[in-house]
């Protein structure tokens, strides 16, 4: 009786050094996750839904700076969605207008149906949309394209001038 006795202070003991370093084990992950959050407050949280920016921050640096800038880019009615292969409407001078709202997107895919970049909304579901400063934003879709004019007359900024001998 007394090897039982004896086995079983044993398996209290054991039990009792396990519950210690169960918290100890525990205390050491708070302070890893605490460690974690601190470095995470300064890195921008890596997500695969990424929340649509509501506006540019560039415009609001130069508008804080006084300074004027006219965007002279036409609407594009070239754009495709890189989703489903279906027009895309850029509403640039629309909400430069005031006809739409400023934190409304910049372009919009015109499939209500079928395209992979619908997503749920409060009121059904939203269009896949992008904003000048989203990051899956096709870049060519901003660049401007200036149609060619065989009649006018263009300089060739490619070619330096030899220099002119003084008369000195």
């Amino acid at each position: 009786m007394s090897l039982i006795n004896d086995t079983l202070k044993e398996i209290e003991k054991i039990k009792a050094s396990i519950s210690d370093l169960e918290e100890k084990l525990a205390e050491e992950l708070r302070q890893e996750i605490l460690a974690v959050e601190q470095v995470n407050q300064w890195n921008e949280p890596s997500s695969i839904i990424e929340e649509e920016p509501m506006s540019d921050p560039i415009e609001k640096k130069l508008d804080d700076a006084e300074i004027k800038f006219e965007d002279k880019t036409p609407p594009r009615s070239d754009l495709k969605c890189p989703l489903c292969d279906k027009k895309v409407f850029d509403n640039r001078p629309q909400k430069k207008s005031g006809e739409y709202k400023p934190k409304s997107p910049d372009f919009v895919c015109s499939n209500r149906d079928t395209c992979s970049g619908l997503k749920q909304g409060d009121y059904g579901m939203l269009r896949k949309s992008w904003w000048l400063n989203s990051k899956d934003l096709p870049q060519d879709w901003i660049e401007t394209k200036v149609p060619h004019n065989p009649d006018a007359t263009y300089v060739d900024t490619t070619k330096q001038e030899t220099p002119k001998e003084s008369p000195f």
